[in-house]
Parts: C-alpha cells; sequence; structure tokens
C-alpha cells in the first residue's frame, strides 16, 4: 500500500513549503546569481548581518566578507563558472563574515548550487559560531594555562619545551630552563587567607613576565613555582643575567589587599644542549639545582651541575627503601628516660625516638632520613606510624605496674600544622587507650612562631584535651622570650648545645640560669637535654633546672632493654 501523501493531499504546494522554510529558518540564507548580486535573504540574515533586505538586494556579496574573502571572491566565483572545479560547493566549513557596522564574527557556511527560471543561481546557509568558537577558545585556554595568573600550565609547558628544543636543535643556539621557587610564600599563604596567597602569585606572575625577553615563556608548575623557558643567544653568561634579574624583580614589597609583603626567589638553571637531554630530565635538572639555591639560603641561584643528579638518585633509592621500611614496619622506636633532678633522680618520662637500621645503608642517622621524608611527603605516615606505636608502648608500660609517665613525640611542622591534626591526635588517643595525659607532645620554637594564631589554638584545644605540650630546642630559634610569653606550653627543653658547655663556658650557663628563672615564673617546667657528663649535671641542679635527660642518666634503648632496666630498678627499690 502506497503511504504517500501527495501535495494537493497535504494542502500545499512545494513553492509554498520553500518560502515559509526560507522565512522561519534559524540559520541565514542568502540567494546570488552568476554575477555575484543579491538576489535574496530571510530574515534570519538580516538579523545576522545588520542590512535590511532592501539594502542588500542587488549588492555583490562579497560586502558581507572581510578581507581577504572580499578581494578574492569574484575571481573565485568567476573561475569555478569556467572550470566546474568547486571548492566549497556542497561543503560545509567556517568562514569569517562582516555585518554592516563593520565587526567581523566567525561563521560556518554551506553552499549549494541551483537552476531557476533559466538562472544559476546559489545559495549561502550560515549561522553565526561566535559564542561557540568563544567557549572553544576558552576550553583551550583552560587546558593550557593557568587560571589564576594566565601563565603556561604543565601540560602546555611540556609541549612548548619540546618545540623549544628541536628550534635549538635546528639553529644550533641554545636553550635555558630557569625553575623558580619563592621563598617565604609558604609562611604568607599560612598567615593570611587565600585570596591574599592568590592575589600575590598573580602579582609575581606579572613581575616575572615585566622582567622576560621576547620570546621568553613563562609556566606555573605549582603552588609557588614558575619555570621560564628561554632560548639563549651566543653570549655564555645570557642565564645567569635573565636569572639575577628575575631574583632582583622580586625584591620591591608587595601590596595585596592594605599588605606589605616580601617574596624572594629560590632559581634553578638547566641547559640544552648539555648535560640535560629530553623534556622531563630538563626540568628535574633545573629543580635539582633550585633545591641548592634553597639549601644556600634562598634568593640567588645556582647551575645545574652532573653531580647533582647522581646525589639526588641516591636520595631517591634511598626514599624507597625508606618507604619499603615504613610498610613492612622496620622502623623502630628507641626510648630515653627523663629523670627529676632532685636527689635522688626519678624517671619522671620518656621520649620516644626514631631508629632505621637498614640492611644496605646500616643505621641511618634519624636527622637524614627525616628530612628526606619531610621533602617527599612521607613524613605525614611516618608520624602517624610513631604516635600509634608510642602510645600503644606507653600504655603496656602503665599497665605492667614498671611506669607510669608521659611518653613524648615530637612533631615537626607541617603536621602540626596540618587541618586535621587535632583530629589525628584524638583519634590515636582513642585507637590505642593511651590517657591524654599521659602522652607529649614536642614542637621546635620555630614551628610554634611561624604561625603564632593558628598554634595558640592547636596548643589551647591540646591542653584542653589534657595532652602535654612541650617547646623543643628551646634557644636555637630566633624569638624565644616572646613565644614563651605568647603560647602557653607546659614544657620547655633546652636545646644540648647550651648544656654541653656546662659547666665551664660562663654565657651558657647565664643563658641557661636565665631561661630557668623565666619558666619558673611563667609557671613552666624546664628539661635540660644532653646531659652527659656529672658536672653537667651538677651545675643544672645548683641553677634550679627541673627534669633532665641524656647518656649520663639513660640512654635510647628498644622497649625490651627499657623493660629490664625497670625491672631491675623495681627489684632494687622492692624490700626483701
Amino acid at each position: 500500500m502506497d503511504m504517500r501523501v501527495s501535495h494537493e493531499e497535504a494542502g500545499f504546494g512545494l513553492g509554498e513549503l520553500a518560502s515559509a522554510v526560507f522565512d522561519t529558518a534559524v540559520d541565514s540564507m542568502v540567494v546570488i546569481d552568476a554575477r555575484g548580486r543579491v538576489r535574496e535573504l530571510n530574515p534570519a540574515a538580516v538579523r545576522t548581518f545588520g542590512y535590511a533586505r532592501e539594502e542588500l538586494l542587488g549588492l555583490n556579496i562579497n560586502v558581507l566578507m572581510p578581507e581577504p574573502y572580499h578581494s578574492q571572491h569574484d575571481s573565485y566565483l568567476a573561475n569555478y563558472q569556467h572550470s566546474g572545479r568547486p571548492r566549497i560547493i556542497g561543503k560545509g566549513r567556517e568562514v569569517m563574515g562582516r555585518r554592516k557596522d563593520g565587526s567581523c564574527f566567525p561563521l560556518h557556511l554551506s553552499v549549494g548550487e541551483l537552476e531557476l527560471g533559466g538562472q544559476r543561481l546559489f545559495v549561502g546557509i550560515c549561522h553565526d559560531i561566535s559564542e561557540r568558537r568563544a567557549l572553544h577558545e576558552r576550553l583551550t585556554h583552560l587546558a593550557n594555562y593557568d587560571v589564576l595568573t594566565g601563565c603556561l600550565n604543565r601540560h602546555q609547558l611540556r609541549e612548548c619545551l619540546q618545540q623549544a628544543m628541536n628550534a635549538s636543535d635546528e639553529s644550533g643556539r641554545s636553550l635555558a630552563v630557569l625553575f623558580i621557587d619563592l621563598d617565604g610564600f609558604k609562611q604568607i599563604n599560612d598567615r593570611h587567607d587565600h585570596q591574599v596567597g592568590d592575589r600575590l602569585l598573580a602579582d609575581v606572575a606579572q613581575r616575572l613576565r615585566g622582567a622576560l625577553r621576547q620570546g621568553d615563556q613563562l609556566a606555573r608548575v605549582g603552588g609557588d613555582e614558575f619555570v621560564v623557558i628561554a632560548p639563549m643567544g651566543v653570549q655564555h653568561n645570557e642565564p645567569l643575567r635573565l636569572g639575577e634579574r628575575l631574583i632582583e624583580c622580586m625584591l620591591p614589597r608587595f601590596r595585596v589587599n592594605g599588605l606589605s609583603l616580601s617574596v624572594g626567589a629560590s632559581l634553578g638553571i638547566s641547559l640544552y644542549p648539555g648535560d640535560s637531554q629530553g623534556v622531563d630530565q630538563l626540568l628535574n635538572d633545573a629543580d635539582l639545582a633550585m633545591y641548592q639555591a634553597k639549601a644556600a639560603g634562598g634568593n640567588c641561584l645556582r647551575m645545574f651541575r652532573r653531580e647533582l643528579r647522581s646525589r639526588t638518585e641516591a636520595r631517591l633509592q634511598m626514599l624507597d627503601r625508606l618507604r619499603e621500611a615504613l610498610k613492612e614496619e622496620r622502623l623502630q622506636l628507641h626510648y630515653q628516660l627523663q629523670y627529676s633532678l632532685e636527689e635522688p633522680p626519678r624517671p619522671v618520662g620518656i621520649e620516644a625516638l626514631l631508629r632505621w637500621h637498614d640492611a644496605e645503608y646500616g643505621q641511618v642517622p634519624p636527622a637524614e632520613f627525616i628530612g628526606l621524608a619531610e621533602e617527599y611527603g612521607l613524613i605525614g605516615a611516618i608520624t602517624h606510624w610513631v604516635l600509634e606505636r608510642a602510645c600503644r608502648d606507653n600504655l603496656a608500660l602503665i599497665r605492667s605496674g614498671l611506669l607510669d609517665v608521659p611518653v613524648a613525640v615530637n612533631i615537626c611542622g607541617s603536621t602540626f600544622l596540618r587541618e586535621d591534626f587535632l583530629a589525628l591526635i584524638g583519634e590515636c588517643l582513642a585507637r590505642t587507650g593511651l590517657p591524654s595525659e599521659r602522652l607529649e607532645l614536642e614542637i621546635t620554637e620555630r614551628v610554634a612562631v611561624s604561625n603564632i594564631e593558628e598554634a595558640l589554638q592547636i596548643i589551647n584545644s591540646l591542653r584542653a584535651s589534657g595532652v602535654v605540650v612541650s617547646m623543643d630546642d628551646f634557644g636555637t630559634g630566633y624569638s624565644s622570650l616572646g613565644a614563651l610569653k605568647q603560647l602557653p606550653f607546659d614544657r620547655l627543653k633546652i636545646d644540648r648545645s647550651f648544656i654541653a658547655g656546662l659547666p665551664a663556658d660562663a654565657v651558657d650557663q647565664a643563658i641557661v640560669c636565665a631561661a630557668v628563672q623565666v619558666a619558673a615564673s611563667l609557671g613552666i617546667t624546664v628539661v635540660a637535654e644532653g646531659i652527659e657528663t656529672p658536672e653537667q649535671l651538677a651545675c643544672l641542679r645548683a641553677n634550679g633546672c627541673d627534669h633532665g635527660q641524656g647518656y649520663w642518666l639513660a640512654r635510647p634503648m628498644p622497649l625490651k632493654q627499657l623493660r629490664a632496666l625497670l625491672l631491675v630498678r623495681l627489684a632494687a627499690q622492692t624490700p626483701n
């Protein structure tokens, strides 16, 4: 059965249908003759191009085209009619259109050809793609540029660096990669809200751009890290001169939201061609050199040297073994007893000290592997393990009846200032069952004064829960007395560097005496670290020091050995 409907049955003819479609189409439709003159246009074209219908009729279609299309259109139309070889007939493409007011915009155009009334006509169907093009450009920008600073992002940096390396190979000119890390930015970001930090980063990027040369490219690759791709000329000192200019541009203070802020720059440079080959190696080597500048005190630059890579590879191998040791619980805690310095001395606390004995490296000094863990983000997991083990071990000692004192655990700055630090301590105490007053947390004065307000809130919360809080390494920072006045510490630990010279060094003795007196006036207990001789012990007693620890009193020892020592002590105190 034929289900097709005739035009007569539908109630209208093809002419009426075509006219209705032409008039109501959303897309612009323009009809031209063989000479390029506009013969007809629909209402959508009137809206798109801004001309009234009467204004366009009879005009050359090229009035709707910007250059170079405007000048080329007539010759293209003539060539097509002569040769019959179409380039766009029946195909869609993106071109530029021009409105009556002269503004240009992107549009999608498709052209068809037809014979009507014995005339050869062409109909162009187009629509404005400005919004689509803008969205595409926005997405492209987001994919390739850092939103905050407008710098290249990490992905685009790699693309541009590879292109720069290819250009270097072709030209024979060298290429420098400059890795920049801001000095002091973290402290500003911690002290103020993130809006201040974000605005500061944007201003820093603007300063850096102003110090670059034409052809140099700036990327942001981390929170406060930037990379410059710099093609070099013939002068061998160009990388150094550019690096020095970048450091110098950071010297004037920044004004952000009414604040006067100062940041410096540590900068590392790698060169291509040279010791660095490939995108990853160029970036890594510049990063290594930057860390050397950081280690030198910051606000300076260092060139990459091959031996830096060997040193870093060795550190990464050690890091891998440290991760394995943590995962397989091959780390150990040793405990050092702390004594009251009254006669006879009695245990008043124990300090948990982390130890790592590796099959390949042997006994690794804590200063070496703790620094490595902090640098590569492993310190959080290690601190969690230490806290858990120390709390469980101390609870076992308490329940055994051998010792009932607080266990002290050192907390690094990055862990102490974490948003979830208080929750971490609370959960650890809840899991292990250790009473809160039997946990002591030691933080250095540098950590405490780096963010006084936040440190004050954390310390007050810890003390309110019963946890003891101590200032470790007192005297090695830069604002000890101010920190004591502002922060409510329970205990103060005088650094071993001031104990070593006792009793002969008058300056050390004066410092210790002053610290004891100030702490006593504030109700803070004083603990002397590093007591190694009976003369040091006698001097500390004479100056009124409360507590102490050191090799003369007791060496650090594993839990098993500590138990044995305490059992001997208990047996000696038990009457026959």
